[in-house]
């Protein structure tokens, strides 16, 4: 572990990020895809987290190129991109993460209403958990770091601690029937699942916070599969028990399964309480990481090493927008199209072409080293 250098350690990152991959996908996405597909949902899942880790191995090609040259991603964007073309990436970035954190925000506060404290107006809810997501960043990356790192082991021995007592409920004979959904509307859900990992797509943005020994493509696998294990079998654990038919009706179905499962003696009244804990903390977790992001673009954009204004900035915006979205379910679902259909493949064409100039660029830099050796032999 590094101390107070605002490095972290590849096990801290590769643990701060477990959080982007499991917080939304395991809430949002079993309803999504029973609703559209049935049974079918478990081989688009698949589907689309192995598109996910395809993605994530791209990025991870770039971050070690990143690593050898000694740049940071804004370095390595100018590089490939030009003055010009890397502000317009930095700013469609910032969009998108400026998203993601007011979409999680919005989800958070609706979470904290339903099963905490309900009589609470959700301006306040929003306010108070934006502030202290602003907090959170203030301590800066190492403290993140150090603190989701403990956090971590509070979020996963409670999942493995649901998925036991759940288990025993499954009834396999709901796992059927299976192979049923059509073609276009598999490839939509499995696109969409893909969208649900594009956190990847930000990673780059660390690799100036992570110190130099750290094994960061091995982590960053860990975590990705670690968390498409738990979706997956979330999956399967939540239609083997209700079924896929009224999964799709439910809104958080995980969050019902707390509250269903009981503990053996009775020991323990509201253990719903403690295990809504594990995504209380794994949403708040998600959206400090965006406003990270949506941070780290206006520093660039601006040319500022400190955060300054910025951060409280960033979270001021971030509250307005997620109130609106909270008000508005309308407006939330076109953000989200514009999410699915515009930002998704913009990102995915950036990455793409970052790596096709580089590979372009290596195959043409031994040739100009040629050169002046000719030059010097004659």
């Amino acid at each position: 572990m590094n101390i107070e250098n605002n490095k972290i350690s590849g096990r801290q990152l590769g643990r701060l990020i477990f959080y982007d991959f499991f917080a939304l996908t395991t809430l949002l996405l079993p309803g999504m895809l029973a609703k559209e597909v049935g049974m079918d949902g478990f081989f688009a899942l698949a589907a689309g987290c192995a598109a996910g880790y395809g993605l994530l191995l791209l990025v991870l090609v770039l971050i070690r190129r990143m690593r050898q040259a000694e740049q940071d991603y804004y370095m390595y964007l100018l590089e490939h991109f030009g003055k010009l073309l890397t502000i317009a990436i930095l700013f469609i970035y910032l969009l998108t993460a400026l998203f993601g954190a007011a979409y999680g925000l919005r989800f958070l506060c609706d979470i904290t209403r339903q099963y905490l404290i309900r009589d609470t107006p959700a301006w306040l809810v929003l306010a108070v958990i934006a502030l202290l997501a602003v907090y959170g960043l203030c301590a800066g990356l190492e403290s993140r770091g150090r603190m989701y790192e403990i956090l971590f082991w509070f979020v996963l021995l409670p999942i493995f601690f649901l998925f036991f007592l759940a288990v025993r409920n499954v009834e396999p004979d709901r796992w059927v029937p299976v192979f049923r959904a059509e073609g276009i509307p598999f490839m939509k859900n499995s696109y969409l699942v893909f969208a649900f990992f594009m956190s990847s797509a930000f990673l780059p943005m660390f690799t100036e916070g992570v110190s130099e020994h750290a094994d960061v493509p091995r982590v960053l696998k860990q975590g990705f599969v670690f968390s498409v294990c738990v979706n997956l079998a979330l999956f399967l654990v939540l239609t083997g028990i209700f079924g896929a038919p009224t999964v799709a009706t439910m809104e958080e179905a995980v969050l019902t399964l707390t509250a269903l499962v009981k503990v053996p003696g009775g020991f323990l009244e509201r253990q719903d309480a403690l295990l809504c804990g594990i995504w209380l903390v794994s949403v708040f977790a998600f959206v400090e990481n965006a406003l990270y992001y949506a941070v780290w673009c206006l520093k660039k954009i601006s040319r500022k090493k400190e955060s300054g204004w910025l951060l409280p900035g960033a979270g001021v915006f971030v509250y307005v927008l997620a109130l609106c979205m909270y008000r508005s379910e309308r407006f939330t679902s076109q953000l989200s199209r514009v999410y699915l259909r515009i930002a998704v493949p913009v990102l995915v064409g950036i990455l793409l072409v970052a790596w096709i100039l580089s590979v372009w660029r290596n195959k043409k830099q031994p040739w100009r080293e040629q050169v002046p050796k000719e030059d010097a032999s004659r």
